[in-house]
């Protein structure tokens, strides 16, 4: 049932037939190369994406060039040619397969560029279809290892896009990057050891010509990470450590130089040397907030699942880091389960967002934590706003103390 593990990037070209009798053409065959002709051609014609292009993402709906419709995450359109007038006569155009039931679960946001459609599916494949026909364009399928250790499905969740790259993270644990006309590889890097239990599943994004990548794998017992990568060259920028104690890193000319260790020392919410291996994954991605300079970025479950053998917060797990993108450095945290004994995670992103008060304006963000509880924080220094619970019964705590 695993897909095949040779890799192979597969080019729709378009034929030699000229593409107007191709259209005129009446068999099915003629209209498939007409078609095919076309979709290189759109391929071909996108524009590389800039910096630009990703801070505004929210205000141009012609195109899709981040994951979560904008760095914010909030997936808000300000389209206006679909609305609550004719949102009922919207119907399906062209259907695209990512395989059969063995390729199992499927949980990618597709991207889109000048009519392109950048989209990835299981077993770490990435698509790129004319949006208008649902024609292939290429497909590349990464080489994967026999042993990889996904915990949770061999998902993917989607793709960074820069310049005339097309970037992704994969089931052992790389990142690729691909020619967004051809699909052919650019650089691929190593971000952890795949054989440790790390693997990516989360859509990268890029903030400053710098791709940003977490890490799953905290049912292992790894160390949860973000990292940074130059994203024309893929060279390694910074790692930052989401577990109390860790160190960590800038890299100059090649060299790490070590940038602070994470929570200041060792031991301080973990008993002995349980944080070693201390889990808290950042496996579902993050966000970016332009006013504050800020990535966000949740982390997953601590690690052993067996809470009694880690007395303690354990930090920084089932919490909300704000991260400098430029070096890495964390600017604040804030824990939604402490000791998470449940497996809540404190993946779930955190959405940036203003809002009035009093006559100010306040700068903050949310999320709706599995704990059961919805948090507003304050996204410059992660003060507690206000929470309540949004599911009937939640047993592991009685409510939130806003102290």
């Amino acid at each position: 049932e695993k897909f095949p593990v040779h890799p192979e990037t597969k080019t729709i070209a378009p034929k030699t037939r000229d593409l107007e009798s191709a259209t005129m053409t009446s068999n099915k065959f003629g209209i498939r190369i007409a078609a095919s002709a076309l979709a290189l051609a759109v391929s071909y014609g996108a524009q590389a994406v800039t910096d630009e292009d990703i801070m505004n993402d929210h205000k141009t709906p012609g195109d899709i060039v981040s994951y979560g419709m904008g760095t914010q995450g909030q997936r808000f359109s300000i389209l206006e040619d679909l609305n609550t007038s004719n949102i009922q006569y919207l119907q399906p155009a062209w259907a695209f397969s990512f395989g059969s039931e063995k390729m199992r679960g499927q949980e990618s946001q597709p991207l889109i560029k000048d009519g392109v459609m950048y989209v990835t599916a299981s077993y770490s494949r990435v698509y790129a279809i004319d949006a208008r026909t649902g024609e292939e364009i290429w497909q590349y399928d990464a080489r994967l290892p026999d042993g990889i250790m996904p915990c949770c499905d061999v998902v993917n969740r989607g793709v960074a896009l820069y310049d005339d790259k097309v970037i992704f993270g994969t089931l052992d644990a790389k990142l690729v990057a691909l020619n967004k006309d051809t699909g052919k590889p650019m650089w691929i890097k190593k971000v952890a050891d795949y054989q440790a239990g790390y693997a990516i599943t989360a859509a990268p994004i890029v903030v400053k010509g710098k791709v940003i990548t977490g890490v799953s794998g905290g049912e292992f017992g790894i160390v949860g990470k973000v990292e940074a990568y130059d994203a024309n060259t893929g060279e390694l920028v910074w790692m930052r450590p989401t577990v109390e104690g860790h160190m960590g890193y800038v890299y100059k000319d090649g060299k790490a130089v070590e940038n602070g260790i994470s929570g200041g020392k060792a031991g301080q919410t973990w008993p002995g040397d349980m944080w070693k291996n201390g889990g808290a994954a950042t496996w579902l991605g993050g966000t970016y907030d332009q006013d504050t300079d800020s990535l966000f970025f949740g982390t997953g479950n601590p690690a052993p699942w067996n809470s009694h053998l880690r007395p303690g917060d354990n930090l920084f797990s089932s919490s909300r880091v704000a991260i400098d993108p430029d070096d890495g450095s964390i600017k604040w945290h804030f824990q939604t389960t402490p000791h998470d004994g449940w497996d809540y995670d404190g993946v779930n992103e955190l959405i940036s967002f203003d809002y009035k008060e009093k006559g100010k304006t306040v700068k903050a963000a949310a999320t709706a934590d599995r704990n059961g509880f919805f948090y507003v924080l304050n996204r410059e220094n992660g003060d507690f706003i206000r929470g309540f619970p949004f599911v009937d019964k939640i047993t592991w705590a009685e409510g939130l103390d806003p102290k």
